[in-house]
């Protein structure tokens, strides 16, 4: 008899984890803190293969929307091209892939406003306390809640994320509002910088409406820049209403002398093209870098997923990747244990274990490598985007 599962999160590791499951026979009930639909979280995304597996595979692929830019470019501040390699990467928006998800799932199981505070377990049984007061009891507890999770800090309340030392500013505009020049270098094409303590990226996403046409999509940027843990971290951590945040400045939030920074900074050091996506994005966001590893996945009827158990920086596109990894792979070790739980957990922590430490360890040295040592250049054959090493 396959378990009854409880996975707490909503997101796009806990509804993967969802939909796996419950197409192997669980029965699946999702419990979202937030009260609404999720939405936001960042604007754009590179879609590895991992990421968008259940279209591909198992849903209907219509609601699959990623678009595909062949194209990996590096420019100078003067826009000149510096080197071009075919990659063929893919690239969404994170509500896309969000509402995609959800719309295969049954939604009467996807509970909205229901915290997960606290669980107790026995042998044979694991229940969930919300924050409401009602308790749910299941066979298994999936815990996809994102890089504050609650459930890790119960379990491993000896660990907690690091800053990293710097920030991703974040923006997307229409592409529609940028001029002729500037589309037709973004039309096939992600483009990076290399910039002194830092670099850039900009690229094309689907339309919030799902339009993957050049002059329909949105263009989204993501630039590091390095913010000293103490007063720098804390000032520009701090929004427009005087609260410091702790991961993340909402768009309309961030402090109006910060962002007249970003903007006067742009033109100075950015390419024509790239200053000015970011001189017209509608929607800037600040969102501080973390990351964080965790010595264990599986407690007894527990697990950990996604951000959970690591935290990735963002260098190698592989955050939502490994979330939904650890998804399929819980679904093929329970399905390899005729749903015995325990025995499932025990054979499917080792490899996530190892590949989440892996990717750790990748994108903490690409950071290092981008923001303090200046070791990054343009066409580097290393600084590519994958959940997986070459030949894995």
């Amino acid at each position: 008899m396959w378990p009854r599962v409880l996975v707490a999160g909503g997101s796009i590791g806990g509804l993967t984890a969802a939909l796996v499951l419950g197409d192997l026979g669980c029965e699946v009930e999702v419990f979202e803190r937030s009260g609404a639909a999720l939405e936001g979280r960042g604007a754009g995304i590179v879609v590895l293969p991992t990421t968008e597996r259940y279209f591909l595979e198992r849903a209907d692929e219509t609601h699959r929307v990623s678009l595909e830019l062949p194209w990996w470019k590096y420019v100078d501040a003067a826009g000149t091209e510096l080197s071009a390699h075919l990659d063929r990467f893919r690239f969404s928006g994170w509500n896309t892939l969000y509402r995609g998800l959800l719309g295969e799932f049954d939604e009467s199981r996807y509970h909205l406003d229901a915290e997960v505070v606290g669980f107790e377990q026995e042998a044979d049984s694991v229940t969930i306390r919300l924050a409401d007061g009602r308790q749910v009891e299941g066979d298994m507890l999936v815990c996809a809640d994102g890089s504050g999770s609650t459930a890790r800090r119960l379990l491993l309340p000896e660990i907690a994320p690091e800053y990293a030392g710097y920030v991703a500013w974040r923006g997307v505009t229409e592409e529609a509002k940028l001029g002729e020049g500037t589309r037709a270098k973004l039309a096939d094409a992600m483009l990076y910088q290399v910039l002194e303590g830092g670099h850039i990226l900009v690229y094309a996403i689907p339309s919030l409406a799902g339009s993957t046409t050049p002059g329909e999509r949105l263009i989204n940027f993501v630039w590091y820049r390095n913010y000293p843990l103490g007063p720098d971290f804390d000032d520009v951590m701090t929004d427009s209403e005087g609260n410091r945040r702790l991961a993340t400045v909402p768009p309309g939030l961030v402090a109006p002398a910060h962002l007249a920074e970003l903007l006067a900074t742009a033109p100075r050091v950015l390419a024509p093209f790239l200053a000015e996506v970011v001189s017209v994005a509608d929607e800037i966001l600040i969102q501080a870098i973390f990351d964080l590893e965790s010595p264990r996945m599986t407690f007894g009827r527990v697990c950990l997923v996604g951000d959970a158990a690591f935290v990735v920086r963002p260098h190698l596109a592989a955050g939502q990747a490994k979330a939904c990894a650890d998804a399929w792979a819980l679904g093929a070790s329970l399905d390899a244990a005729g749903g015995d739980v325990v025995a499932a957990l025990a054979e499917w922590e080792p490899g996530q274990l190892a590949l989440g430490r892996d990717v750790v360890a990748r994108s903490r040295d690409m950071g290092r490598r981008s923001q303090v040592t200046g070791e990054m250049w343009p066409g580097d054959p290393d600084w590519k985007f994958g959940l997986w090493r070459a030949g894995q």
